[in-house]
């Protein structure tokens, strides 16, 4: 999502969530339509919560399975700083870009503006993010090691004539 990709850039320039005094988004209408939750009870609420996705995009640096646990939606720092995040509706904003101003507490500011999502045709992933993405959801079902194989099986699908390999991989 581009809100969290803006935050984890922000956390690069040196950005810390105790000196946010604001985060100021600008997005398209079908953010707030999908993932307007302003307070999740618990991980799946996280995951349609913008407000949730930049906090631990800031936070943590990324969003991942993990930044979406029951504890991490409930931490202390994590609702502090989702308070802080101001979202508003830009029709002017493409639905894969948004538009992040942080104030600080020392009232300077820091802006990020993101044209593109990662993983957009016009930002794809870089292999070694898609396969980090891959094992952090497929490691804690499959096993790292089986993991590790069947992104290396997959990888070689359009030289295989055979899938089974594949399935057999795939289930816990």
């Amino acid at each position: 999502h581009p809100s969290i990709d803006a935050c984890a850039q922000l956390r690069a320039q040196g950005i810390r969530a105790e000196d946010v005094e604001c985060i100021d988004l600008r997005v398209h209408p079908l953010v707030l339509e999908l993932t307007g939750k302003k307070e999740p009870a618990d991980g799946l609420q996280g995951k349609f919560s913008v407000y949730h996705g930049c906090s631990v995009g800031l936070i943590f640096g990324r969003a991942g399975e993990s930044e979406y646990a029951d504890e991490i939606v409930s931490r202390e720092d994590v609702v502090a700083l989702r308070r802080k995040v101001q979202a508003v509706v830009d029709t002017a904003i493409h639905e894969d870009s948004a538009d992040v101003t942080a104030t600080l507490k020392d009232g300077r500011t820091a802006h990020v503006f993101v044209e593109h999502a990662i993983g957009s045709m016009q930002r794809p992933m870089s292999d070694a993010a898609l396969e980090g993405k891959f094992h952090d959801l497929a490691a804690d079902v499959i096993g790292k090691a089986r993991s590790d194989e069947l992104i290396q099986a997959l990888w070689a699908t359009g030289n295989s004539a055979d899938l089974r390999q594949i399935t057999k991989l795939s289930q816990p």
